[in-house]
């Protein structure tokens, strides 16, 4: 009678019967999470492209957030002779235009005295007005919301109870000196997924995915390869260039320019969107 008892299957299960469930109910649950955090990531009224492309530099920051946005206001107003650059610093010269964006206007108030190229994303005009960008991106459906976010974010419990039921499965096992064997290995993997899911969730919503393709297909010919002469283009040209194709268009077509401002060859050329003071996956 102890034998018997001492020979009987963890919960009444065998081992490779519980594997084989424990990884259909993960696999069930891994695509049920897929799926509704895909959901989440798609805005319910998204605007149409010609809504981003009112503002210059909002290309920019869909793609790349705030540091590539100023590299793109930085370059039109390069081109407009708005100001000059030497050594990563910047200086405002002349006076802008009544068409110049909000962006351009701050960089210009900030750059009155001169100010490092690296701390123009510090001071507050220019704060205020990547803040007011963001704000309009999220309202259009380009950008999710910090609370559209930690809702994809909760949808990582969904794992996490499945891995809580393999730990516990795991901890009964072992009390009756069993062999845990490969569910000890899909009890990490799906821990993972779950750790993955809880601390990551896309900037840029599934619309503005889209939108920066499309965007990335009608206008190869701003694309670096290509090397487009932005005197000849303009500032918008060069701001949407840099908005749709990164800072690598920035060294294609004015090196010495990327150069005085000590631009990196890529931020963002890959698609990644990163907020003001942060980053996150584009998608």
């Amino acid at each position: 009678m102890a034998r018997a008892a001492a020979t009987a299957d963890t919960w009444g299960i065998s081992g490779p019967t519980f594997l084989l469930a424990y990884l259909l109910i993960a696999t069930a649950v891994g695509v049920a999470a897929a799926r509704e955090r895909r959901a989440l990531a798609e805005p319910k009224t998204p605007r149409p492209v010609d809504d981003l492309l009112e503002h210059p530099h909002d290309v920019a920051y869909l793609h790349g957030g705030g540091e590539l946005a100023v590299y793109g206001a930085l370059c039109a107003m390069h081109l407009r002779g708005a100001i000059t650059t030497a050594r990563g610093s910047v200086r405002a010269v002349g006076r802008l235009g009544p068409d110049a964006d909000a962006l351009e206007r701050a960089i210009h108030t900030t750059a009155a005295g001169g100010v490092a190229r690296r701390r123009l994303l510090f001071h507050r005009p220019v704060q205020t007005a990547l803040t007011v960008a963001e704000d309009r991106l999220v309202v259009g459906g380009f950008l999710l919301s910090e609370e559209r976010r930690r809702h994809i974010r909760r949808v990582g419990a969904w794992m996490l109870a499945v891995a809580l039921l393999g730990l516990v499965r795991v901890l009964a096992v072992v009390a009756q000196a069993r062999p845990v064997g490969l569910l000890v290995v899909a009890l990490l993997v799906v821990t993972a997924v779950a750790v993955v899911q809880f601390h990551r969730a896309p900037r840029r919503s599934r619309h503005g995915d889209r939108v920066l393709r499309g965007l990335r297909a009608e206008h190869e010919g701003l694309a670096p390869e290509t090397e487009p002469d932005w005197h000849v283009q303009g500032p918008a040209a060069a701001a949407l260039g840099i908005g749709i194709f990164g800072t690598r268009a920035v060294w294609a077509s004015d090196p010495g320019f990327a150069e005085t401002i000590a631009a990196p060859r890529a931020i963002a050329g890959g698609g990644g969107a990163a907020a003001v003071g942060g980053g996150g996956d584009g998608g």
